[in-house]
């Protein structure tokens, strides 16, 4: 019956399936042989949208080959992408096959090269040097040659471009004595030309020596190129200057003055060539035009706004006074990216300082309030930053994230708290901070700011050990609740706080934590437990109060208190204290001198009035150590209360009105 179920499951699914890729393989297939150009057309494109989902298209590159002789542009140039990503791949120039297919398309290919039309001439060209097969290597440089000379520069520039692809994806197959001579001939040809030719030779030997020779005609063609060729050309230039110019240079300062009448062009990527040159190179004056020009950019489309804010930042970062002169500009800034806001908030906090930080502040207060995760994220930190930079503004700040944590959602106050936590490491006075942590620990969702906070609790539990013990008996409600490293911060901080201050309220709380402790579900709490139990005395109050009275006595008659023997609960043979150092022999001496040692056996009733003249003078004695005894621990708990904040708000007051 079993066997039976596969059957009906694939009759019920997988024909339909199949049925599904055979009707798409139908369609394709009648696509790809129909007589139409639009279905053509079509066909390629799906064939595409195959590759791009890694699939096998080797069975279709016949058919593909045999559609380039077409006259029909768009089709033509579906096919030649099509075959030019076809060879990139990584077992085009292994695999036999695959690399008979691409020979049978060199034929068409070679015959667009003389096509009149020039975009039909560069598609040729491009796929040409896509192709990873060896034996056709010294046929493309051949083809190449015939072209160099073309009347279209487009063309003379796609050959430079055309062998240093050859030579990226073969650089076995590529030498230079191939390439030399077209190198050479396009040198000589016009200053665009000429860009592409010592573009090419930089990329492939990675010397600009042959800069040498055509330097100063270079500055002067800076004006003359197109934006795209003049941010090539400055990146070369920089690379020379780089390489071969010190500061002060006499040909150096030329090419600066050249790139000072180009900061006026309105392009943002020519103004970012120009800043890594200047910024190589510093000169004062510079740096403020760069400075200004950057600045007038920042109202343009939100495309090019994010490289603006970049040159901004790594400005800012080198020299934050020049730039902290517009300030008030970027606080104005309207951003709708993310990403643009987190830029500009991290600018706004490297321009900080006393002067304007009341505008900055009020900044990020406002990006913090946001309903962006992210946003709020670095806005709280970047306050945490400047507070520590600036400690005289810390109890504004501190303010004004109290008003964050009020109204802020979780991950918000996750963010403030762990603000704090990074404070409190910074400041002498860690109380505040600490109380503003105690106060909202119950709306902590992170266990991480969580763990902290406790653990900054234990390291001043001796200044604050009322508020400790309280917030202690608030975590031990849900200690059951909490994460398996909150209960273990929550395990050493009653250790702590037991050792230190013994009080019952406190040994009952410990024992309380403890037994919660032994029977915890996670393993880490209870290894904590036992580790805890043997270095102090762990006594449970499960027992019954009646099962304590009839409990046996601890035998400390016969085993001695801190022997080896009383620890390990078994009689062991070793050295024997004398039992009459133990004795208390304080009252037979007052005996002896006072009373005179008598020979004769005094009667049982003159012991009994002896003893009863005895016991008052000891029951005063007691009265008044106890009355005693009192007024040293009233006055411990008066030293302590002065010493010692009681609750968090006494702390936070005595904070915000110093």
């Amino acid at each position: 019956m079993l066997s039976v179920l596969p059957d009906k499951i694939g009759k019920a699914f997988g024909n339909g399936t199949l049925s599904i890729s055979s009707n798409r393989n139908n369609k394709l297939a009648e696509l790809i042989n129909s007589k139409y150009t639009e279905d053509l057309v079509e066909a390629i494109r799906i064939l595409y949208c195959q590759y791009l989902q890694n699939k096998d298209l080797t069975l279709y590159m016949s058919r593909i080959i045999n559609l380039l002789p077409r006259e029909d542009l768009e089709l033509k140039r579906l096919c030649q992408i099509l075959i030019s990503e076809f060879a990139a791949q990584a077992n085009a120039r292994t695999s036999k096959s695959q690399g008979d297919v691409l020979i049978l398309a060199t034929a068409p290919i070679f015959k667009d090269l003389t096509n009149l039309n020039t975009s039909i001439k560069l598609n040729a060209l491009k796929t040409l040097s896509s192709l990873r097969i060896q034996e056709l290597t010294p046929m493309l440089f051949t083809a190449i040659r015939k072209i160099q000379a073309d009347k279209n520069p487009l063309v003379r520039r796609s050959v430079a471009l055309s062998i240093l692809k050859m030579h990226d994806l073969c650089s076995d197959d590529v030498q230079p004595d191939d390439y030399n001579d077209i190198i050479n001939f396009l040198l000589k040809d016009t200053h665009q030309t000429r860009l592409y030719a010592i573009y090419v030779i930089f990329k492939i030997t990675g010397d600009l020596s042959i800069l040498h020779k055509y330097y100063f005609q270079l500055i002067k063609d800076l004006l003359n190129f197109n934006n795209f060729d003049l941010e090539r050309a400055l990146q070369l230039l920089y690379q020379y200057s780089v390489m071969y110019f010190k500061e002060g240079d006499k040909d150096l300062i030329k090419l600066l003055d050249a790139c000072e009448i180009l900061l006026r062009l309105p392009y943002p990527g020519i103004v970012l060539a120009i800043s890594r040159l200047y910024l190589q190179f510093p000169q004062e004056s510079r740096i403020k035009k760069l400075i200004r020009t950057v600045v007038k950019f920042l109202n343009i489309g939100s495309e090019s706004k994010f490289i603006i804010l970049q040159m901004l930042h790594q400005l800012a970062l080198s020299y934050p006074q020049y730039v902290k002169e517009h300030y008030r500009a970027l606080s104005i800034l309207q951003i709708e990216k993310l990403y643009c806001k987190l830029l500009k908030l991290e600018i706004l906090s490297l321009l900080i300082d006393e002067n304007n930080f009341n505008n900055i502040l009020e900044e990020l207060l406002y990006q913090a309030r946001s309903n962006q995760p992210q946003l709020v994220a670095v806005a709280v930190k970047l306050l945490s930053k400047t507070t520590i930079k600036f400690p005289k503004f810390i109890k504004r700040t501190i303010k004004s994230l109290l008003d964050i944590l009020k109204t802020g959602s979780s991950d918000t106050k996750n963010h403030v708290v762990a603000s704090f936590c990074n404070l409190i490491s910074t400041q002498d006075n860690k109380l505040p901070l600490l109380a503003i942590c105690l106060q909202n620990i119950d709306d902590i969702s992170d266990i991480r700011y969580k763990a902290t906070v406790i653990k900054l609790l234990r390291q001043e539990i001796e200044q604050i050990p009322t508020i400790a013990a309280e917030n202690l008996r608030k975590l031990s409600l849900n200690f059951s609740q909490q994460h398996e490293n909150v209960k273990y911060e929550i395990l050493l901080l009653s250790h702590q706080l037991q050792t230190i201050h013994q009080e019952q309220q406190v040994e009952l709380l410990h024992q309380y934590i403890m037994t919660l402790a032994k029977f915890d579900s996670s393993l880490l709490v209870r290894d904590l437990f036992r580790t805890l139990a043997k270095s102090v005395d762990f006594k449970e109050d499960n027992v019954q109060e009646e099962e304590k009275s009839s409990a046996p006595p601890v035998e400390t008659q016969k085993l001695p208190i801190g022997s080896l023997s009383h620890l390990v609960g078994i009689h062991l043979p070793g050295l024997k204290l004398p039992t009459y150092l133990n004795e208390d022999t304080s009252e037979k001496r007052k005996a002896e001198i006072i009373v005179a040692p008598q020979k004769v056996e005094q009667p049982q009733q003159q012991q009994q009035q002896q003893q009863q003249k005895q016991q008052p003078q000891s029951q005063k004695q007691q009265q008044t150590q106890q009355v005693e005894n009192k007024k040293e621990v009233l006055k411990k708990v008066e030293e302590d209360v002065k010493k010692h904040y009681q609750n968090l708000d006494q702390v936070l007051n005595d904070f915000f009105t110093d």
